[in-house]
């Protein structure tokens, strides 16, 4: 089995590679430092909270969209390249074949998401800006959300079209994203029949707000290891989940 699962994070991997995901990297990084020009007017105090804030958004944002691109793509290029046929001619179970694919995305991500943190983290050194360790914990939350949004966008793949999975993707982001406030409309809702939709919605939907620390980022205030422990402990339970639903729907898939 472990074998198996290599050669899918591999293949993955270079497929990602020979697609030019990697690109991504360049545009973060000329994007970056035209920003870090545009601020060059401002006082260096505001200069470097401004720049370590939309930095790190800009690392997240990206990794969201590359989350969705990788994780919605693979499947519907294999299908469409008759690629799935083979694979499923071999002696593979089919969920070997999603949770390899998965892993091989998160393999790319985390090779994606490292370059623009190591350019991020040139251009503060370079300008003289703090570099501490609130830097590091805000980036591993970014993988651990774009890892859920992978799994996302991998689950929807699976019994959607390409379109229709980057649609349901992005309105996923959207929602979990609002997530604390699904809960506080929920609670001024006076219908029961909306209130417990919503209540359902919230249980059912990651909260994105864990994986937020743009304020301790801006102000290099330190993030509670407890909390970056319990938002990796809250990613991981959705990505078993979305990668086992996933699964499912694969075993009960008919190609023919």
């Amino acid at each position: 089995m472990w074998l198996m699962l290599n050669a899918f994070i591999s293949q993955t991997f270079k497929e990602a590679i020979r697609n030019k995901i990697l690109y991504g990297i360049g545009f973060f990084a000329v994007a970056i430092f035209l920003f870090s020009l545009v601020l060059g007017e401002l006082s260096l105090y505001e200069q470097e909270r401004v720049i370590r804030d939309v930095g790190m958004t800009f690392i997240m944002l990206m990794g969201v969209v590359l989350a969705i691109y990788t994780g919605v793509g693979l499947l519907h290029r294999e299908i469409d390249r008759r690629i799935i046929y083979t694979i499923l001619s071999k002696p593979v179970r089919r969920y070997q074949m999603i949770i390899g694919r998965f892993l091989g995305i998160g393999c790319t991500l985390f090779v994606e998401l490292l370059a623009m943190f190591s350019v991020f983290l040139l251009l503060l050194a370079v300008r003289g800006m703090t570099i501490d360790a609130t830097l590091f914990q805000a980036m591993w939350l970014i993988y651990v959300e774009s890892l859920v949004v992978a799994a996302a966008a991998l689950m929807f793949s699976t019994f959607s079209s390409a379109m229709l999975s980057s649609l349901m993707s992005a309105g996923f982001v959207i929602l979990a994203c609002l997530n604390p406030q699904i809960g506080f409309y929920a609670g001024q809702s006076k219908e029961i029949e909306i209130r417990a939709m919503m209540r359902g919605a919230q249980f059912l939907l990651p909260n994105f707000g864990h994986f937020d620390v743009s304020t301790q980022v801006s102000y290099a205030l330190a993030i509670p290891g407890m909390h970056v422990f319990w938002s990796t402990l809250h990613g991981l339970a959705y990505i078993v989940v979305l990668i086992c639903i996933a699964s499912l729907i694969m075993e009960k898939r008919d190609f023919i």
